[in-house]
């Protein structure tokens, strides 16, 4: 958190955008595992892995958070909108959350380049390998391919 913070120190208005998009894309996924966790159809092994993927996203969100606050600005208080099917099944639950972590990590991967500072867009591409993790954990658990070839595209 200490160097993602230093390196957005006089970060530019661009790139204070930018964090502040995955600030709400954090937000989006921390309430994505409090609401499926309330549904109660997750045994306890997968509410605790829920809940270490919900720490996972608070954790980037403060860092992000901080981030802004270096560069001058201020950090968005929004959540990115995300499309809630019917969550009747555990099933439902797991395919909610890895449609959330997929949606991250290519977000992640899509707005590194966007980035002015070389040396932030690293620190912020370091989220996307906990984002894809995340990714290949939830497709494991659907017993689904973690990756379905050696290039993904």
């Amino acid at each position: 958190m200490t160097q993602l913070v230093e390196a957005a120190t006089g970060a530019d208005v661009d790139d204070l955008s930018s964090l502040n998009a995955q600030i709400e894309l954090e937000r989006a996924g921390i309430k994505a595992y409090a609401d499926a966790a309330a549904t109660g159809l997750l045994d306890a092994p997968l509410l605790a892995v829920a809940g270490r993927f919900a720490s996972d996203h608070v954790a980037h969100c403060e860092a992000l958070c901080a981030a802004v606050f270096a560069g001058g600005g201020t950090p968005s208080v929004q959540t990115a909108n995300l499309v809630y099917p019917e969550l009747r099944t555990r099933h439902d639950v797991l395919e909610f959350a890895l449609n959330v972590e997929s949606k991250a990590a290519s977000t992640y991967l899509s707005v590194i380049s966007d980035f002015n500072d070389r040396k932030l867009a690293e620190l912020v591409a370091s989220i996307l390998g906990v984002e894809t993790t995340h990714v290949a954990l939830l497709a494991n658990a659907l017993g689904q391919s973690v990756y379905p070839a050696a290039f993904v595209g």
